[in-house]
């Protein structure tokens, strides 16, 4: 941590004076305190003193927990919403071969969603997504079951990233079809971060093709399965090397979750998923080499302290997560024999509204090389991160954050371990409207 902390202090001013319109905006912004945003208590469908699981703006727009599911339903025929999220971006890079290097970008991704009522039980969603920023920006309308990169779409790319028919919740029941939305992360305050699931995090566009039922106890644990399709060009979730889906019996993967989001004392979130993919790990790390069945298992855990919803409070969150079957080390470019390890995890620490509406949080991860599921830590890397956020109201979100990434083993023939820092200042804004 001490390494973090001077690795801070040296890299944020250089990284400042790089960006310093982009903060003047922000400073002038933050100058006009707001009122704190209604919180919506997505297991009971009303704001209460005591419910805090997920603090999802009016419309949705600004959250990173929502998921196709989740989408809040309306009395109205027709319901939109549209989102515009503004980043600028710098990296510099200590790399294997013993060289530095560095860039800075800016991006922006934008989303428009429609949500079509057709009885009080049936819905139709969709949304097109794109990516424009500073190096590509020409519009490409992609469509196709796997995302093109192994983050998501390209810069310049657009897509439709959902797509499905819900049947609504019949007091315990739901499915949905289609292109969806899935997200099952840990309710970390500042961080909404997952060892497996949640797509189209940060200014990522990517998606589930198949098919996700919940089933609701009334003790308030709710069930999730999913059917995933994957084409053998890969998958539309983020999935990591060697993960491969070039083999016929690997086309449908499964996972099955349980969660508990309803309050007990200090605790707000309790849950457990398992992860099943056919035939999509290369032992060797090649196609002609071995291939066989890959599972992940993650438990993940959050509350806060004190046990109220407004003012100062502490946020944290954990995961744990396992892969019982991983690839050869030599398939991970590390020295040794046998396989790599496949634990990870992450642990979370934020404190909501130290001022009105301002929260700050700490993350640390650490996900070994057979770890291969998570879209937000990668594996055989050890992370540190310090996040800022202002959520002013439903409709804008300030995000500041500084990053260090490190590889966990060094790699064979490179001059020492990859370290990479980053920093990032984002602009968030949403609107939604019904007809």
């Amino acid at each position: 941590m001490t390494r973090m902390m001077l690795t801070v202090s040296t890299y944020i001013p250089g990284a400042l004076n790089r960006v310093s319109r982009t903060c003047a905006v922000g400073v002038m912004l933050l100058a006009n305190h707001a009122a704190v945003a209604q919180r919506t208590d997505v297991a009971n469908g009303n704001a209460s003193e005591d419910s805090e699981i997920v603090e999802i703006e009016a419309d949705g727009s600004l959250d990173d927990t929502t998921g196709s599911l989740d989408v809040v339903a309306t009395d109205h025929r027709l319901a939109a919403n549209v989102d515009v999220r503004t980043a600028y971006s710098d990296l510099d890079s200590d790399d294997r071969d013993g060289g530095n290097s560095g860039a800075d970008s800016f991006r922006t991704r934008w989303r428009l969603q429609g949500v079509y009522n057709v009885t009080d039980r049936i819905r139709l969603g969709g949304r097109i997504a794109g990516i424009c920023s500073d190096f590509e920006c020409e519009p490409n309308f992609v469509y196709d079951s796997s995302i093109p990169t192994q983050n998501g779409i390209s810069d310049g790319d657009i897509a439709i990233d959902t797509l499905f028919i819900h049947r609504f919740r019949n007091e315990r029941y739901d499915v949905a079809a289609g292109r969806l939305q899935t997200k099952f992360v840990a309710r970390g305050g500042v961080f909404s971060k997952s060892l497996d699931r949640n797509d189209s995090n940060n200014m990522r566009v990517n998606w589930t093709d198949g098919v996700h039922g919940t089933y609701r106890a009334r003790n308030g644990w709710v069930s999730h399965g999913i059917l995933q399709y994957n084409s053998a060009s890969g998958s539309g979730s983020v999935r990591r090397d060697p993960l491969n889906f070039t083999n016929p019996d690997s086309r449908v993967t499964y996972f099955y979750g349980i969660e508990n989001l309803e309050p007990q004392r200090n605790l707000l979130q309790r849950g457990f998923d398992i992860t099943y993919l056919p035939k999509s790990l290369m032992i060797d790390g090649t196609t002609s080499g071995r291939v066989d069945d890959y599972w992940g298992l993650v438990a993940r855990l959050a509350g806060r302290w004190p046990r109220r919803s407004e003012g100062p409070r502490l946020r944290f969150s954990g995961e744990l997560g396992y892969a019982p079957k991983t690839q050869t080390r030599a398939a991970a470019n590390l020295e040794g024999t046998g396989d790599v390890d496949g634990w990870a995890w992450t642990v979370t620490a934020s404190i909501m509204e130290f001022l009105p509406t301002h929260s700050i949080g700490i993350n640390y991860g650490r996900t070994d090389a057979g770890w291969l599921l998570s879209p937000q830590y990668g594996n055989n890397e050890e992370l540190y991160e310090i996040r800022y956020s202002w959520r002013r109201d439903a409709h804008f979100a300030l995000d500041i954050r500084v990053r260090q990434r490190t590889d966990l083993e060094q790699r064979i023939n490179t001059v020492r371990k990859r370290e990479l820092h980053d920093f990032f200042v984002r602009f968030t804004w949403g609107f939604a409207w019904n007809t």
